[in-house]
């Protein structure tokens, strides 16, 4: 019983550097598509003022 536990990917500890890595990468991603809506809102925001700027001069 106690061999099936070991190849068992739920029963891991997290603290393995398998569990490690695999955290790293989520939270890179995590920040990527955070960083990336940012820069989106950014610029749709910053075009928005511009072409407000534009049509009232």
């Amino acid at each position: 019983m106690s061999e099936n536990s070991e190849k068992d990917p739920i029963q891991r500890p997290s603290s393995s550097p398998e569990g490690k890595r695999t955290r790293l990468n989520a939270g890179r991603i995590a920040l990527m598509l955070v960083g990336t809506v940012a820069v989106v809102a950014f610029v749709l925001y910053g075009t928005i003022v511009f072409y407000g700027l534009i049509k009232g001069s």
